[in-house]
């Protein structure tokens, strides 16, 4: 909502580079997902147990990949792969928290 007028702390491509600002979300995004992946971790045999183990496992791979096209894709600076294996990690990632908190009930 507010423009970043303020200076890059550092670079992830020619083009982007977060400021403080920026930095400050992406330190909460990131302990968010860290707390949510403790979570899948933990009760990973129960999201086994309510999804299937191939189709678990299989996503799991998936989710890697998406995560390594991501690192990929920010330093060749390929936005449509960007956005793809984000879609793709963020889909895999809420599949895996709701399979891990509805596993508990």
């Amino acid at each position: 909502m507010l423009t970043d007028s303020n200076i890059a702390v550092f670079t992830l491509n020619e083009r982007h580079g977060p400021s403080l600002p920026d930095l400050a979300g992406l330190i909460l995004i990131l302990a968010s997902w860290l707390a949510s992946t403790i979570v899948v971790i933990k009760r990973w045999n129960q999201v086994i147990n309510k999804s299937g183990r191939s189709f678990s496992y299989l996503l799991l791979i998936l989710y890697l990949l998406s995560l390594s096209g991501i690192i990929f894709a920010l330093s060749l600076t390929v936005e449509w792969l960007l956005w793809i294996c984000i879609a793709m990690a963020i889909a895999i990632n809420i599949f895996f928290i709701i399979a891990a908190f509805r596993s508990h009930q």
